[in-house]
């Protein structure tokens, strides 16, 4: 007998889709990031809704004029990351802008080596969009034809971009990579105590399959100004977001989950804030994934940095590393900590 919910489900994806064959007329348009024009092809669905079904059976409007997250080509692609190993347990995707040469270098150098882990693979991935000047984009071409592990779009890169790049990264793993186990999501401004992810939180991750692990927010206001604004048309006539999203500067997803979150952001119409589509809204389009808070994944450099070096292990598992001697610094204590058991995964 079909379960109830995948009848309900694939009668939404029906309708969405007739949806799409009645109202939406594709053509090519210009998008402007405030300083550059490039050319892509959107949706446009004006003159249909949308709907976000909630935890508690509810539903909450979401836009009435937008378009779909843009599938980039890529510029550069890797797609041999994974492919060197029959499996993949950690893969790091890095949020990085196109021009933070010296912050990817730092995670190469530190706890995000491909090489560090003997118990656990572990193969590191940078999303980045297009630069303004062709000098970056030469000095790009350089450091991957190094390092082979950049997957670039062509798309600017561009804090307004942020979903872009995301549903990107998606897309890669859903074909690229579905051997790997799990998947950080990270900014390349992160230090993650690697060693307490393994000892601590996996045993709890591994029993919750379908769970987005991050730190939560929920309740969160609307903002119609300030740097974090969205138009009007966005949930209209609702004051705080009625549903929680993952921050997004360390995110651990089952890799299990990834090909299905890219699958429904085809059919869900765009949200430049990454952290709520990407963590909010697609796990919620999905269906049967819940958020995992966790604690002490997302410090202030200055906490970790007093934890790491006042107790002989540091449970924070998560910080920001806003620069080369922050970044080190942790990584120094982290392995300063480690004690034979710890060992062991090197």
């Amino acid at each position: 007998m079909v379960p109830r919910r995948i009848i309900r489900q694939t009668g939404l994806v029906f309708l969405a889709s007739l949806c799409f064959i009645f109202l939406n007329v594709t053509f090519m348009v210009e998008w402007r990031d405030d300083v550059s024009w490039i050319p892509y092809e959107i949706r446009d669905i004006s003159n249909s809704s949308f709907w976000i079904p909630l935890p508690d059976g509810k539903m909450v409007f979401y836009t009435n004029f937008t378009f779909m997250p843009f599938m980039p080509k890529y510029v550069l692609n890797n797609p041999d990351i994974c492919q060197n190993k029959e499996s993949v347990f950690f893969l790091v995707m890095v949020h990085t802008a196109v021009f933070h040469f010296d912050q990817r270098e730092f995670l190469r150098r530190t706890w995000a080596n491909k090489d560090l882990l003997r118990s656990h693979v572990m193969r590191i991935l940078f999303l980045v969009g297009l630069p303004r000047e062709s000098l970056t984009q030469e000095r790009l071409q350089k450091e991957n034809d190094e390092n082979r592990d950049i997957v670039q779009g062509d798309f600017i890169d561009d804090y307004h971009n942020l979903t872009h790049k995301g549903v990107m990264g998606f897309k890669w793993i859903s074909e690229n990579c579905k051997n790997a186990k799990y998947v950080i999501k990270i900014d390349d401004d992160v230090f993650v105590n690697i060693f307490h992810l393994i000892e601590t939180v996996l045993p709890v991750v591994e029993t919750h399959p379908r769970h987005i692990f991050c730190h939560t927010r929920g309740n969160n206001t609307v903002a119609r100004d300030g740097r974090h604004a969205v138009d009007v048309h966005y949930f209209p006539g609702v004051r705080r977001l009625p549903f929680p999203f993952c921050a997004g500067p360390f995110v651990l997803i089952p890799n299990a989950i990834v090909t299905e979150m890219y699958v429904a952001s085809l059919s869900t119409p765009f949200l430049w804030l990454d952290d709520v589509y990407l963590f909010g809204i697609l796990p919620l389009i999905t269906g049967n994934i819940s958020l995992y808070h966790l604690p002490k994944c997302h410090e202030d450099p200055k906490v970790a940095l007093g934890c790491f070096s006042s107790k002989a292990q540091c449970d924070i598992l998560a910080a920001f590393a806003w620069d080369e001697k922050a970044m080190f610094s942790l990584w120094n204590y982290n392995l300063k900590q480690c004690n034979e058991r710890l060992w062991r995964y090197v």
